[in-house]
């Protein structure tokens, strides 16, 4: 760990096809910790199949955050956290590495998976469109063949629980959940390096608890919550805010192409996120961070007192949640 780094990281994996995900960065409570691991693991071996199947990387994507959505575990999909008009509204992105080419969508009530509706824009959006957001996202998902569904059945009894007790509550400020010990902080995402070497990131999330409609925070934003160039791919979870202010994935990659190594780069934009960014109530910023090199380690960073995440190659599955839970392959 370098010096002066206040949070947590480490390296994993080497050369060949692999993929880094995480379910969040947030003080995760220990009651959750076993539904986090299994969420994890259930994404995991979409990411192996795909893996072996030599998939393209932004499919790989698409499929591992899919899976992530549709667990409830996580703030995304049908285990988003509500906005103040009681609606699940989710944002989500995708960039293929190796031509630079992006699709997200944002301030969606009835998709249920946007990482795959971002998908279709990348490779269907023919240049028209990248990043579209509500009504017209969903109209566009509609048109590609997506389903659309009520926002109901985006929404857990959990969910439906907190938003009533944010509604109650005198005043509510959406960012205190990346505050410890507050949650949760559970955006999706993930990072892929395929058979042939592609690179690609995606996120996907249900963003800030008792949000503003219309809140979009880092997830949807290319260079923002994900970024991927044919050198390096990373991915970002936290407050989302700062993360788009900060520019923090575009940032990590850079920094690997010039030759920093990703851990490096990891925890020096971390840190310097932290300084930059203050809350209200004077803590800095905090976020976790993937990052996928063409070549070698993948490496992860956090400085928030958990972050769930996992490692996956062809043949093993790595997930760790605490800080004391080591990530590594058997």
């Amino acid at each position: 760990m370098s010096t002066g780094f206040s949070g947590h990281s480490g390296v994993i994996g080497e050369a060949g096809p692999m993929a880094l995900l995480h379910g969040g960065a947030w003080a995760i409570p220990d009651r959750a910790l076993s539904d986090h691991h299994t969420g994890l693991q259930v994404a995991g071996t979409v990411a192996t199949r795909a893996l072996n199947a030599s998939t393209h990387a932004c499919a790989a994507v698409a499929a591992i955050v899919a899976a992530l959505e549709a667990d409830g575990a996580f703030d995304a999909g049908c285990g988003a956290m509500l906005n103040r008009a009681g609606e699940a509204e989710l944002d989500a992105g995708l960039m293929d590495g190796a031509t630079g080419r992006y699709g997200g969508v944002m301030a969606v009530t009835r998709l249920r998976h946007p990482i795959r509706v971002a998908h279709k824009l990348l490779t269907e959006g023919g240049g028209q469109a990248t990043l579209l957001a509500g009504d017209g996202a969903e109209a566009f998902a509609e048109r590609a063949g997506h389903t659309l569904i009520d926002n109901e059945a985006l929404i857990c009894d959990r969910e439906r629980a907190r938003y009533e007790k944010h509604r109650a509550a005198a005043a509510v400020d959406p960012s205190d959940s990346f505050l410890p010990p507050d949650g949760p902080g559970d955006t999706v995402g993930a990072v892929v390096r395929d058979a042939k070497g592609r690179l690609a990131a995606g996120t996907s999330t249900g963003g800030t608890p008792f949000k503003w409609p219309g809140r979009v925070g880092d997830s949807p934003l290319p260079g923002a919550g994900y970024y991927a160039t044919p050198d390096a791919a990373a991915c970002a979870t936290g407050w989302g805010e700062a993360i788009a202010g900060h520019s923090l994935c575009v940032r990590a990659v850079d920094a690997v192409a010039r030759g920093e190594a990703p851990q490096s780069a990891a925890e020096r934009l971390l840190r310097a996120m932290q300084k930059r960014y203050t809350h209200p109530r004077g803590e800095g910023a905090r976020a976790g961070l993937l990052v996928l090199p063409a070549t070698g380690p993948g490496a992860w960073a956090f400085t928030t007192p958990r972050m769930a995440r996992a490692a996956v190659t062809r043949t093993d599955i790595a997930t760790a949640v605490r800080v004391q839970e080591a990530l590594r392959f058997r």
